[in-house]
């Protein structure tokens, strides 16, 4: 606005500059005011109802999986279904896919386990959940004896917060493969990756893993 009367000597030719200036620019203000309020309660309502919807499907998914979950042997997926069905893009919907694929497991199933995880992590848009994901898709790999594929898919994992369950993961599938050599080097990888807060788990599997070399390698007398 002082731009505008800058020139102008006396208030009375000041106040024609800032008259002939809002006439010539009011409307497209007031059309701008109008506008940018609109977008800024737009954007706070489609904030507000996402929010709102987040809480929704986390107390329904709460609600479904707890009832899932409580019923042991006899689990029935049909209302968790439902719910994946009902959120699909909903980050609630990936954890309950997360349980059918669980469940699938637990019953044997790793055909289906691997579709429905393959599926999950093709449409997954939860950047956190995508190395769980790849992880859990490896180890059924590996159950189904595609070792080449649950390596590849290890392989595509990326952040250091995961070396330590990547290397465990692939110690487990170069030993069911017989390599005890390249699982002994995955194992001290992924123990040298836990940074002192070694699993114990971890440890007793490469600790396993030296006895029986020791057991196996040729001794002295039997090499001369």
């Amino acid at each position: 606005m002082v731009d505008i009367i800058e020139g102008y000597e006396t208030e009375e030719q000041q106040v024609d500059a800032i008259k002939k200036w809002w006439n010539d620019n009011g409307t497209m203000l007031i059309v701008g005011a109008v506008i940018g309020l609109a977008g800024l309660w737009g954007w706070r309502y489609y904030g507000e109802s996402v929010t709102a919807s987040q809480e929704k499907a986390s107390t329904e998914f709460a609600q479904v999986s707890a009832k899932f979950n409580a019923q042991g042997d006899a689990q029935d997926s049909t209302e968790l279904k439902q719910f994946v069905a009902a959120n699909e893009g909903n980050n609630y919907a990936t954890l309950g896919a997360l349980l059918l694929a669980k469940e699938a497991v637990d019953a044997g199933d790793f055909e289906l386990a691997k579709t429905q995880l393959s599926d999950l992590l093709a449409s997954n848009e939860v950047e956190s959940l995508t190395p769980i994901i790849a992880l859990r898709l490896a180890r059924v790999s590996a159950e189904l004896g595609e070792y080449d594929d649950a390596l590849s898919t290890l392989n595509s994992v990326e952040g250091d917060a995961f070396l330590v369950k990547i290397n465990q993961v692939k110690g487990d599938i170069y030993l069911k493969q017989g390599d005890t050599d390249a699982a002994r080097d995955a194992y001290q990888a992924a123990v040298d990756a836990s940074e002192g807060r070694i699993d114990p788990v971890l440890q007793l599997q490469l600790n396993d893993l030296a006895v029986q070399q020791n057991a196996t390698a040729p001794k002295l007398d039997d090499a001369q």
